[in-house]
């Protein structure tokens, strides 16, 4: 017997899995992680891009409101960070990008930040209610398939 299970994650977690999240995604795209203090001078003058993260909603009380975390590729800066509702949102600035380039550029490193989220939360549960992974792969479309038995 087999079951297929689509997942569409809601983020919830506190600010340091979201933090882990985004760290490993920058790694992976070829981004490095900016020094808090790195972060205002270079974000002057530049074309900005802002939107919420889709199917995501922070509830740690631990996260601070205003708390962020921002990566850097070439001209391109993305900064994660909880707005004064309390939604995790995703800004991207760059000189050298148009808008539509930008919102992009956000998309694809939101989705993948929400994708790595998704998937330790999952590994994670599925240790804790004893199941065991028999196969996993990561398609073209950068999609992962987990295949899992129930050892309990």
């Amino acid at each position: 017997m087999s079951t297929v299970c689509v997942l569409t994650p809601i983020v919830i977690g506190s600010w340091p899995a979201i933090a882990s999240a985004v760290t490993g995604v920058a790694a992976a795209m070829g981004f490095s992680v900016l020094a808090p203090q790195n972060i205002e001078k270079k974000t002057v003058a530049r074309r900005r891009v802002e939107s919420e993260i889709a199917n995501s909603e922070i509830i740690d009380e631990m996260m601070d409101r205003g708390q962020r975390i921002c990566i850097q590729r070439d001209d391109v800066i993305v900064e994660f960070g909880r707005d004064e509702r309390g939604a995790c949102t995703v800004c991207v600035t760059g000189e050298k990008h148009t808008k539509a380039e930008l919102e992009e550029i956000g998309q694809e490193v939101s989705g993948r930040v929400v994708q790595q989220f998704a998937y330790h939360k999952l590994m994670t549960e599925l240790k804790n209610r004893h199941y065991s992974i028999v196969e996993e792969s990561v398609e073209r479309d950068e999609s992962i398939q987990v295949r899992v038995r129930f050892d309990g």
